[in-house]
């Protein structure tokens, strides 16, 4: 579905009293200390959320302690770092994936961001445990927010290589993932190993959704400048065009940064479960799953408003 412009408006003053009780309550606190766990790869709502994280921080909202890539790919790092270079944060740390990782996928846009300025190389960045050892041990207590919008294989090497780290800086796991049956995000490339290790020992609350694919975004980033990688990652993933795409990722950035506000509703009943039959009991640590509030359209429209902010000067 296509959204337009005039009907964008309509959405965003019909929704007005919905969004403005959540902006308020996000002003009222601190940054939420953000690192984004991402695949950022074969589909591009990756790159939709780490726009909206720079826009929620050019706000007040978040502060972008680092980035992890959980995929293998070449020119994944140099794409992130042109990323965040775009909207003037090039020094955040970039961290990627060292080890065995199959069947990689191939990527229609990430080689096309290496065009745009940065100065990290896959082979420059250092590996994500090293990126979590040194970010999280200079973080409070209890303060980090975890947004994985990919597979567990980073968050695996992490919690079995510094639990106590985990347990003592990580305030919540927001994971774009279900928690029923997930062979996806939970067990792609031979990740359902590191999927279970992370859902049964993971010491603070998760939070789980599988929302998203009925909200269009992306379209009005064609009217964005050239010079943005965002406007070009979309463009190059659908083909050399522009057109609205499902945000998946997006809906956990929302989630991640400005919680429930009044975006949404959680259950925490149940028992979760991977195809492999291991199961747990979500009450126990406090797990829990999203649900809408909000037609699709209303969240099409915040996203969207987040994803085309220019960078701050």
């Amino acid at each position: 579905m296509k959204i337009s412009k005039p009907f964008m408006k309509i959405l965003l003053n019909s929704f007005l009293f919905l969004i403005i009780p959540a902006l308020m309550i996000a002003q009222e606190q601190l940054p939420k200390k953000i690192i984004y766990e991402t695949n950022m790869c074969l589909a591009v709502d990756d790159v939709g959320g780490l726009a909206m994280i720079h826009a929620l921080q050019n706000r007040g909202e978040a502060e972008l302690l680092a980035v992890c890539l959980n995929e293998v790919h070449p020119s994944g790092a140099a794409a992130i770092d042109a990323i965040n270079t775009w909207y003037g944060r090039g020094d955040i740390p970039v961290g990627v994936y060292r080890g065995p990782f199959p069947n990689p996928d191939d990527s229609a846009y990430l080689h096309d961001l290496t065009k745009f300025p940065h100065d990290l190389t896959d082979k420059s960045a250092p590996s994500a445990l090293e990126v979590y050892r040194k970010v999280l041990a200079e973080q409070p207590n209890h303060s980090v927010t975890i947004i994985s919008v990919g597979f567990m294989n980073n968050l695996d090497v992490l919690l079995r290589e510094e639990p106590k780290l985990v347990a003592k800086k990580v305030k919540e796991l927001v994971i774009m993932g279900g928690h029923i049956g997930d062979d996806h995000n939970l067990g792609l490339h031979n990740t359902t190993g590191a999927a279970q290790n992370v859902l049964a020992n993971w010491p603070s609350p998760l939070v789980f959704h599988h929302l998203g694919g009925d909200v269009i975004t992306g379209l009005g980033l064609k009217d964005t400048l050239a010079e943005n990688p965002v406007r070009a990652a979309y463009y190059k993933h659908s083909g050399a065009k522009f057109e609205g795409l499902a945000s998946h990722d997006q809906i956990t950035v929302l989630y991640g940064v400005r919680g429930a506000c009044n975006y949404f509703s959680k259950t925490s009943s149940g028992t979760g479960s991977l195809p492999s039959g291991f199961t747990w009991e979500m009450k126990t640590r406090g797990d829990a799953v999203l649900h809408y509030l909000l037609p699709a359209e209303a969240y099409a429209v915040i996203i969207e408003d987040l994803m085309l902010e220019a960078p701050k000067k």
